[in-house]
């Protein structure tokens, strides 16, 4: 189209410049004429310009709709949760404003619920405490990694690995968040670290279990700034129970034993049996006046869970056990082998006065 209006544009000049050099007489009905056909080429040629630059916009247009539904139907068929949500200056996670299909289906909201909510939303309430830090490293590195919890609309919690990605669409500063499901992984872990942590024979935590857990408890004492009682228990007569009756009698000693203080002790108290006959436990304390009503009641149920397995027994065992305790806070849990060893040393000083004490009534006894 180009070529042919510059080849009639040349051709009018040309004419132009003949009706000049053919003189005046003609010259006003060949520029009449000429002038009329620039009009016409301008015209046709505007109108051929307008409706090829129509035709290319309507090109552009529907291929810009078939990208879009070629990303939508990608973005629809990914399994893993998809949002994109506001990024704002202040760290939070915004308003949401796009899901996919599987966020509907795996959080358990239609899609206007989930627009109405922001990225915090969908979080556990453990994992909301993380979104500043992780905001901050997102704002600087542009992509994040990172693991959390979200929680369904029927309460499911559910752990993710979640890869976060800071995006600029329509002059909006967005972010996009996939989360993969790790619950499976997660599950065997816990798997496989109760494998490994827990005591085959009593089902209380072994040593390593004992001291993976001593970090929690740590952290506990600190946020609620509480003390934590530590006690350290030894089985009386195991030895003479394994050579008189044999090994076999003896685990049954020791599962008595776990047993007590399983009921001695609560759910959320760490419990343990570090090996042969010594078991440890560390149990959270109430503040400040409060601890020493807490040990009480402690070694109360201690007391009273002996009382209640030797009945069961019937006199096949002579169950009882030695135990020596202390107090420490957090800080000192840093220390955990020196504080296990003090406590040691104080059940083995509790067993000798006991063996003083049996001694000096045998004694009485003769005498009289």
């Amino acid at each position: 189209m180009k070529r042919w209006t510059d080849l009639v544009l040349i051709a009018c000049a040309g004419g132009v410049a003949i009706a000049q050099w053919l003189g005046p007489v003609s010259m006003e009905g060949i520029l009449s004429a000429l002038l009329f056909g620039l009009v016409v080429l301008t015209v046709v040629s505007r109108r051929s310009a307008v409706q090829f630059t129509l035709d290319s916009l309507t090109e552009a247009h529907q291929e810009q709709l078939e990208s879009e539904r070629r990303y939508r139907a990608l973005f629809d068929a990914a399994s893993d949760v998809i949002l994109v949500h506001r990024f704002a200056d202040d760290g939070r996670p915004g308003q949401v404003v796009e899901v996919n299909e599987a966020a509907c289906l795996t959080l358990g909201y239609s899609r206007s619920q989930l627009l109405a909510m922001t990225a915090e939303d969908v979080l556990a309430p453990e994992a909301r405490s993380l979104v500043r830090r992780r905001a901050t490293a997102l704002a600087e590195a542009g992509t994040l990694a990172y693991e959390t919890v979200q929680v369904a609309s029927d309460g499911q919690r559910m752990p993710v690995e979640v890869t976060a990605r800071i995006v600029e669409i329509g002059g909006r500063r967005l972010c996009l968040t996939v989360s993969h499901s790790i619950a499976a992984h997660k599950e065997l872990e816990e798997f496989l670290r109760g494998l490994t942590d827990v005591d085959e024979l009593t089902g209380l935590l072994n040593r390593r279990g004992f001291f993976v857990k001593v970090d929690e408890v740590r952290r506990r004492a600190r946020r609620g700034n509480r003390q934590v009682l530590l006690m350290y228990f030894d089985v009386d007569g195991l030895k003479r129970a394994n050579d008189e009756r044999g090994h076999a009698e003896g685990d049954k000693l020791l599962v008595a034993v776990a047993d007590v203080l399983r009921a001695a002790f609560r759910e959320k108290d760490v419990v343990a049996r570090l090996g042969g006959d010594e078991f440890a436990a560390m149990a959270l304390l109430g503040r400040d006046r409060d601890e020493l009503l807490d040990r009480e009641a402690i070694e109360l149920r201690l007391q009273d869970a002996l009382r209640a397995k030797r009945a069961e027994l019937g006199g096949e065992f002579e169950l009882s056990v030695s135990f020596g305790s202390m107090v420490a806070n957090h800080a000192e849990l840093g220390e955990i082998d020196e504080l296990l060893a003090r406590a040691d040393q104080r059940m083995y000083s509790v067993k000798r006065a006991r063996r003083q004490e049996s001694v000096a009534v045998g004694v009485l006894q003769r005498d009289t």
